[in-house]
């Protein structure tokens, strides 16, 4: 994979997961806001939500589940862009890039906004693996006479 397709793969897909995400808190607000109450809490501390639990509630329902597989596809686009960064900086030969890449996304999975960085840095400062060709050993000039006897 070319480094500029995965930098697009990458960025439809933060721009995917932020759709999704936006999508479901707007329908989480909608829900709080008003397909239910707020009530004292038991305990006197605080409030609980008490749903209405008609309609309008279980579209709000409805569209966090689609915000939320929206904002999974967005992840998994951005997961099969960072395996296609890590391929292309393999193929170099330093592997400073491919260790950042490979650091930055496995902890990207624990802190998001580290793996976020990662691939942010490899978009603006990266190289491109498939444009690094490995240049074939020149071929030397034989001596004459180096090989067969000459006459």
């Amino acid at each position: 994979m070319r480094k500029s397709t995965v930098v697009k793969t990458w960025l439809a897909g933060v721009i995917t997961f932020a759709g999704g995400l936006a999508v479901a808190g707007v329908f989480v607000g909608l829900m709080l806001g008003f397909a239910g109450t707020f009530t004292p809490a038991a305990s006197g501390q605080g409030y609980d939500f008490v749903p209405r639990e008609d309609g309008f509630f279980w579209g709000t329902i409805t569209g966090i589940v689609f915000g939320g597989v929206i904002a999974g596809i967005g992840g998994l686009i951005q997961l099969v862009a960072w395996v296609g960064a890590m391929i292309n900086t393999y193929r170099l030969p330093e592997k400073t890039w491919f260790a950042v890449l490979l650091i930055g996304g496995v902890l990207g999975f624990w802190v998001g906004l580290i793996g976020l960085a990662a691939m942010l840095a490899y978009a603006i400062a990266g190289p491109d693996g498939l444009v690094v060709q490995a240049t074939p050993a020149p071929i030397g000039q034989a001596k004459p006479g180096a090989l067969a006897p000459t006459a």
